[in-house]
């Protein structure tokens, strides 16, 4: 498990262990920052570092390899400045383990999360697996570039490798700066469980928010299939912030915020069939939940289970 201490690469860790896996999660930090450490290895790595990743990749011979790791941020992160280590990391870092494949392991399955910054920054109106990636920031450039490589090497080297294309998703451990925890924190802060309330920039947009949690359980049944498959990762229900931040205001018996005047309709949609046929289930959990989840985790805050 490479990237074990971030949102996602730490639900994974826990969904694999729950399911009896003997998992070595791989962090910068010096230590495990949510997985009780007594439940699996640690060990402190830069995945970027090839020499010291295929060194790892060497002593632990893994059935499974899932790539968590990524530089990323919310929305206005600047790669920029970070290239080279976002580079090292979200692609770098893919190559050395598909070579470990090739090379030493040919029965290792390899697991890489991408986005839905991979369709480009407008996507069209529905999004499926079939949508031509666009490359039209710094991020979706790597994120695409690590998506060739797996398809260089199962096209050439037969090498059980699949994509899946999270959309967005989030939880308590999801840092500030992101929307909904950003959103949580306002609400908190409304109730008295803390103090200054963070600004929220706007809350004129569409968005198709999923539980990480979910999505890692989602993401172990993937790797069960037969043969490796790209899949999208969403609720298929996009919903208006305005919308949700009504709703959770009104369940927290707060007066609702300004109204924004959401859209017509949604800009795009994700079709989740394929993920539907391949694993036997979609994400259940959507916006309303997994804010609550995130009130009630950091802030001590429990809603009635009264959203969409």
């Amino acid at each position: 498990m490479l990237g074990v201490n971030g949102q996602d690469g730490s639900y994974l860790a826990e969904v694999l262990i729950a399911r009896g896996y003997a998992v070595t999660g791989a962090g910068r930090q010096a230590g495990s920052r949510w997985v009780d450490p007594g439940r699996f290895r640690y060990t402190a790595l830069d995945v970027g570092n090839a020499a010291a990743l295929d060194a790892l990749l060497i002593e632990l011979r893994p059935d499974e390899i899932y790539q968590m790791a990524a530089v990323h941020g919310s929305s206005g992160y600047s790669y920029e400045a970070g290239w080279r280590e976002a580079l090292n990391v979200n692609v770098g870092s893919v190559h050395t383990c598909l070579e470990h494949v090739r090379v030493r392991s040919p029965r290792t399955r390899l697991f890489y999360p991408s986005s839905l910054k991979a369709f480009g920054t407008h996507p069209p109106e529905r999004v499926d697996e079939t949508t031509p990636r666009v490359s039209d920031c710094l991020y979706s450039i790597t994120k695409n570039a690590a998506t060739d490589l797996i398809d260089y090497y199962r096209t050439q080297h037969a090498a059980w490798a699949c994509v899946g294309y999270y959309f967005n998703h989030d939880s308590p451990r999801r840092p500030d700066s992101y929307f909904l925890p950003r959103l949580a924190a306002s609400l908190a802060a409304q109730l008295g469980k803390r103090g200054k309330a963070p600004g929220v920039a706007t809350l004129d947009f569409w968005c198709d928010w999923g539980s990480s949690r979910e999505f890692m359980e989602l993401t172990a049944d993937l790797l069960r299939a037969d043969r490796p498959t790209d899949v999208i990762f969403a609720t298929g229900a996009p919903t208006h912030a305005a919308q949700l931040a009504t709703e959770l205001a009104a369940a927290a018996g707060l007066a609702p915020p300004p109204a924004a005047d959401p859209s017509s309709k949604p800009p795009f949609r994700a079709d989740i069939g394929r993920l539907r046929d391949l694993v036997g289930r979609v994400p259940r959990e959507r916006a309303f939940d997994v804010a609550s989840w995130i009130l009630r985790e950091r802030h001590g805050i429990s809603l009635p289970a009264t959203g969409p």
